[in-house]
C-alpha cells in the first residue's frame, strides 16, 4: 500500500479579524468545530478545530470582547522567544569586541557563548539582523597601526584650538592615476568594475557564472596606459598637473611644480601663497628639494600631519568626485591619451563649478574629521 505524504502544517496565525469572528461565533453558540469549518486563514489553509480553541482560550485570557485582538511578544501567540533580552545583548556585544580581531560567525557566536549553544544558528542570525548588522563586504580602507593612532589624536585635538582663519589657509596636495583601456574586452572590464564587487545573487549559487554575476578581471584595474596626475585643493578649488608620458613621481618633479604651479594655482584661488600645506608621508615629498622650493614659494608645511591619516586629506574625497565625473562622460569606442586628457581636464572645470559648494565644505571639514578622529580613539574615520 503506498505511503500517503502527510499534509504540511500550516504556520500562519489568524488576523486580529478572525479572531474576532472566532469569538462571536462562540459566543453565537456555534461548536469549535462548526467554527473550524467556516474559516480560511491567510495563506489559503484551514483552520483547525484545535486552533479554533487556542484562538478562543487566547481572547479569554486577553479579557474576551475587551481585547482588540492584537498579539505582542509576550502574548502567548506563536513560538516563545529562544533567546532572552540579556542573552541577545550579550551576543551583540561578542561581536563588536571581536569584530576586526576574529572572524565573528554565529558559530563563534555559539562557541562563546553557553547560553546561545541551545539556540539555532539560524535564529542567531536573526538575531543579529534584528540588531540592524548583515553580512557584509568590509570597506576597502587601509588600517591604522597601533603606533599612529596615538599622533592622530594628538593632531585631531590640536586641529580643535585652531582659528577659523587659520584653518581656512589649508591647501591639500596628492596624486592619483587613472588608466587608459587598450581594447574594447578592457574597456568592458572597467565599465563592469565601476559596478562594484557585490551583486544580489540566489543562495544557492546557481546562477554564479550569468554574465551579468561576472566581476572583472583582477587585474583590470592594471590594465592599459597610466595617466598620472597631481593636484592642490585650496579655497575650495581643484587644481590638477598632469605629467608627461612615462614620468612618474619624485623629488625633482614635486619641486618643479611647487616652484612652477603652485604659485599659479594659489594665486589664482587663495589670492597668494601663504598657506599651510597637507601632504602625505611619501620619501620623495619629504626630501630636501621639494622642503626648499616650499621654502622659496612662501608654503608652510605641516609637519605634525600624522602618518596614515588619508582620512584627513580632503582632496582624497576630491579625487572621487572627479573619477565619477570621468566614468559619466567616458565615451563608447576607445580613446586615446589626447582625447582622455582633454576630458580630464573638462572634468575637472566640471567639478571646480558644480560641486563649488562640496569642495568648499571638503576645505573647511578639518575640525569635523578631527572629531571624528577622536572619536574613533585614532582610529579609520569614514571620511
Amino acid at each position: 500500500m503506498p505511503r500517503v505524504k502527510k499534509k504540511a502544517k500550516s504556520r500562519s496565525h489568524f488576523t486580529p479579524f478572525l479572531r474576532g469572528v472566532i469569538y462571536g461565533l462562540f459566543l453565537a453558540g456555534h461548536t469549535h468545530r462548526e467554527i473550524a469549518d467556516e474559516l480560511v486563514k491567510a495563506d489559503g489553509s484551514e483552520a483547525s478545530h484545535g486552533s479554533v480553541t487556542t484562538a478562543i482560550q487566547q481572547v479569554q485570557a486577553h479579557g474576551g470582547l475587551l481585547w482588540d485582538g492584537e498579539t505582542t511578544a509576550d502574548s502567548s501567540a506563536g513560538r516563545p522567544r529562544k533567546t532572552s533580552k540579556a542573552l541577545d545583548r550579550q551576543i551583540l556585544r561578542l561581536v563588536f569586541k571581536h569584530r576586526g580581531k576574529t572572524l565573528v560567525t554565529a558559530k563563534f557566536v555559539r562557541k562563546k557563548v553557553p547560553a546561545a549553544r541551545k539556540v539555532a544558528l539560524r535564529t542567531l542570525r536573526r538575531r543579529l539582523g534584528e540588531a540592524g548588522l548583515a553580512w557584509l563586504r568590509r570597506r576597502r580602507k587601509t588600517i591604522v597601526p597601533a603606533e599612529y593612532k596615538t599622533a592622530r589624536v594628538k593632531f585631531a585635538k590640536w586641529v580643535l584650538s585652531r582659528t577659523v582663519a587659520t584653518l581656512q589657509r589649508w591647501a591639500y596636495t596628492d596624486g592619483t592615476v587613472f588608466y587608459l583601456a587598450r581594447s574594447a574586452t578592457e574597456k568592458l572590464s572597467s565599465k563592469r568594475g565601476a559596478l562594484g564587487t557585490m551583486v544580489w545573487r540566489q543562495a544557492n549559487g546557481a546562477d554564479a557564472l550569468y554574465e551579468d554575476c561576472v566581476g572583472p578581471s583582477a587585474y583590470w584595474k592594471a590594465q592599459g596606459m597610466p595617466i598620472r596626475i597631481w593636484g592642490l585643493l585650496v579655497a575650495g578649488t581643484l587644481f590638477v598637473y598632469i605629467f608627461p608620458e612615462g614620468e612618474t613621481m619624485n623629488r625633482w618633479w614635486y619641486a618643479w611644480i611647487i616652484n612652477t604651479m603652485f604659485p599659479r594655482w594659489l594665486e589664482k584661488a587663495a589670492g597668494n601663497p601663504d598657506v599651510f600645506l597637507v601632504q602625505d608621508h611619501e620619501r620623495c615629498l619629504w626630501s630636501d628639494e621639494p622642503r626648499q622650493a616650499m621654502r622659496d614659494q612662501g608654503v608652510s608645511l605641516l609637519e605634525n600631519f600624522p602618518k596614515c591619516s588619508q582620512d584627513l586629506n580632503p582632496i582624497e574625497t576630491a579625487w572621487r568626485e572627479l573619477r565619477a565625473r570621468v566614468a559619466e562622460t567616458e565615451p563608447e569606442s576607445r580613446e586615446g591619451r589626447a582625447d582622455f586628457i582633454a576630458r580630464l581636464r573638462n572634468a575637472v572645470a566640471w567639478v571646480n563649478s558644480n560641486r563649488a559648494d562640496y569642495l568648499q565644505h571638503l576645505c573647511n571639514s578639518q575640525k569635523d574629521r578631527a572629531r571624528d578622529v577622536i572619536a574613533q580613539d585614532g582610529g579609520r574615520t569614514k571620511h
